[in-house]
Parts: C-alpha cells; sequence; structure tokens
C-alpha cells in the first residue's frame, strides 16, 4: 500500500501527468497516454510520495497530491491547481482577485492566474511552487519563486505524455533514476521561471536575470538537494528504488 510515513508525506509532495494532444478517436484513460510513463508517474505519486489521487482525467491526465498539500477545483472549467509553500501576502493577493484574506492558495493562484496571465507571478512573495492541470486542454502550468526554495521538476515521457513533479528534500525518491529507466528524464524548473503547456515545456523567466553567470547558474540540470540515504545509497524501506521492482512494474500489461 501507499507510504504513510511523516518523512513521504513532509511538504505536500504532488506529481501531475498530462497526456500530448491526442490524434483521431483514441479513448479513456489507455490510449496514447497511457503505457510505461503514466504508469511509472502513478507509481511515483502513490507508493513513493504517499500521495492520494485528488483528479483522474482519463485520458487527459491526472493530478496527485499529499495529503497536507492545498488543492483546489475550479467547477466550471475542471481545472485543478495544487500549491505547497508559503505565500506570505496571501491576503494582498487574496484582495486583488475578490477572495476572503485567508482564501486557499492554491485558489488564489489560480483565479490570478485566470485574470493576469502570467504577470501575477512576480508579486507573489514567499517560497512557493505550484503547478494547475488544466484537462479540456491537456495542458498544465508550474512555476516557482524567485530563490528555488522549493525544487519542482518537469519532464516528458517516451510516449509524449508531460510529468511535473515535486519531491519534498529527504523523500525516498530519486529524480534521476527516471531516466535511467528509459521513461522519462526529469529536469529542474530554474528558479523564478514557469512553464506551460503540453508540447513545448521549456522554462520561461519571469524574473529578470542580472548577467549571463546568473542565468546559466539557475539552469543547472540538478540542484544539491539530497533523497533518499543521501549519500548515493538505497534508503531503509527501498521502495521503487529498487530497480528490479521498477523494472516488474513497468512491465506489468495494463488491465483492459
Amino acid at each position: 500500500g501507499a507510504k504513510t510515513t511523516s518523512e513521504t508525506r513532509a511538504g505536500g509532495a504532488f506529481v501531475c501527468f498530462v497526456g500530448a494532444k491526442q490524434r483521431g478517436s483514441a479513448s479513456s484513460r489507455g490510449g496514447a497516454t497511457g503505457g510505461r510513463c503514466r504508469r511509472r508517474s502513478e507509481l511515483v505519486a502513490l507508493e513513493e510520495l504517499g500521495c492520494e489521487m485528488k483528479r483522474d482525467f482519463g485520458a487527459a491526465g491526472f493530478l496527485a497530491a499529499a495529503r497536507d498539500a492545498n488543492v483546489h477545483e475550479c467547477e466550471d472549467s475542471g481545472m485543478v491547481a495544487v500549491f505547497v509553500g508559503e505565500l506570505e501576502n496571501l491576503e494582498e493577493m487574496a484582495r486583488d482577485c475578490d477572495l476572503p484574506s485567508d482564501a486557499n492558495p492554491a485558489f488564489v493562484v489560480t483565479q490570478l492566474r485566470s485574470t493576469y496571465g502570467t504577470h501575477f507571478l512576480d508579486e507573489l512573495k514567499g517560497s512557493w511552487a505550484f503547478a494547475m492541470v488544466h484537462p479540456q486542454r491537456e495542458a498544465v502550468f508550474a512555476a516557482v519563486d524567485r530563490d528555488g526554495t522549493h525544487t519542482i521538476y518537469r519532464g516528458r515521457g517516451c510516449e509524449g505524455g508531460v510529468i511535473i513533479m515535486y519531491a519534498p528534500q529527504g523523500s525516498s525518491f530519486n529524480p534521476r533514476q527516471c531516466a535511467a529507466l528509459d521513461v522519462f528524464e526529469l529536469t529542474k524548473v530554474p528558479a523564478g521561471s514557469f512553464i506551460s503547456g503540453n508540447k513545448h515545456i521549456s522554462p520561461h523567466r519571469y524574473v529578470l536575470m542580472k548577467s549571463d553567470q546568473d542565468l546559466a547558474a539557475t539552469y543547472n540540470t540538478f540542484d544539491d538537494v539530497q533523497y533518499g540515504g543521501g549519500d548515493g545509497t538505497q534508503t531503509a524501506h527501498g521502495g521503487l528504488n529498487d530497480f528490479s521492482k521498477l523494472k516488474a512494474s513497468l512491465e506489468t500489461p495494463s488491465a483492459d
């Protein structure tokens, strides 16, 4: 079953997966967006990071998040947002979109996105990261604060899907291992950046850089956050970092 330890749930982990635009009459959850990439994404979310499935959009993707993460779903569009960290100017941002001062920050950033596009990002203060899944567009929008306090990762699956993931420091999941399994390669979303869409997920800066050196440093693929045991060894509970278990799980055919 899913892990429920404080370590795996700490920090409000989340995983979003969206499928590439379908052609023809692809249907239900299988099709072009099913297969190894989706199964691996779900395994990371539910088994390694202890997340709960918040919304399963079928062929369009899913959003899973830890129990303590702030999640909001828009009734009109079905879009779901997940927010981790602290928004220091929550009251001010909520007031800008006519929401209560103590509104769910996931709700606030959703409303700001709908109202201002991406122009609100540089006004958010604090240490935060968030992601939104728009099932009708099969697209994702995600951003991280200017200091990159919470490291979120982006990746494109071998079958075309896109994954956005936040694994708190100290979790059992090592993002480097996905590339070794030829499922998807995860790279860090740079501090002060956002990504948007389902085809071109290159980061876009919303904070101006001071120099080329700053830019190069910010765009390093991985940071020094330690995962698992912190020394390159497996954690005591092993989990899905055991390659034999990983390969076996990915080779299991999906249920019809």
